[in-house]
């Protein structure tokens, strides 16, 4: 059976991993891992910040499984930083919707019929118009899974490092709430798909 692409259009899981110290955790999903562009420039846009250096780090070595997706909104704001222009505050919001709802965003992975997973942190994604081949999770939901599987020995121990870290230089933001639900979410397509580690 086909492996679902991993779509990530909201920075939160790659946030809460890093805090954690288990960006590893993506490459056991031995799934393509699709970001969007813009939430990749959120994820490393200050290079004198740990967390953008390390996740930049992770991603451009790591090439394939992950792919950057483009967006019009974040083509606009790279043209408007590359011009020294103020960029809107909103972009990487702007351009989730954009992906969500634009025909070649998304949707052009939907209409493949292969299984498709948004991984999130942010609720409103739960709202998006579920086709048949798409799997909603969340970061929390995933490592329930992970358990389920065997993949990691306590779900609740990496959510307590990411909540609580202990390694030097690694906190959640104070501008962003963890907001996953304690047993995470966990909506599977309605054609359905399963995943066991390679």
């Amino acid at each position: 059976m086909r492996r679902c692409t991993l779509i990530l259009p909201d920075a939160g899981p790659i946030n809460s991993l890093w805090v954690a110290d288990r960006l590893d955790l993506f490459l056991k999903l031995d799934m393509r891992i699709i970001i969007v562009d813009a939430v990749y420039d959120e994820l490393t846009s200050d290079m004198t910040y740990l967390k953008d250096r390390e996740v930049k780090s992770f991603i451009d070595t790591h090439n394939p499984p992950f792919m950057i997706e483009p967006t019009d909104i974040d083509r606009l704001e790279r043209e408007k930083r590359r011009r020294g222009e103020k960029l809107k505050k909103i972009a990487g919001e702007l351009a989730m919707i954009d992906f969500i709802s634009s025909d070649d965003g998304l949707s052009r992975f939907i209409k493949t019929a292969e299984p498709v997973a948004l991984l999130f942190e942010d609720a409103g994604l739960r709202d998006v118009n579920k086709p048949p081949n798409l799997h909603l999770i969340s970061t929390v939901g995933m490592l329930r899974g992970l358990e389920a599987v065997g993949v990691i020995s306590s779900a609740d121990a990496v959510i307590d490092e990411m909540l609580h870290p202990r390694k030097p230089g690694r906190r959640m933001n104070d501008a962003r709430r963890f907001t996953d639900l304690p047993e995470g979410i966990d909506e599977t397509a309605a054609i359905g798909s399963r995943w066991t580690p390679s």
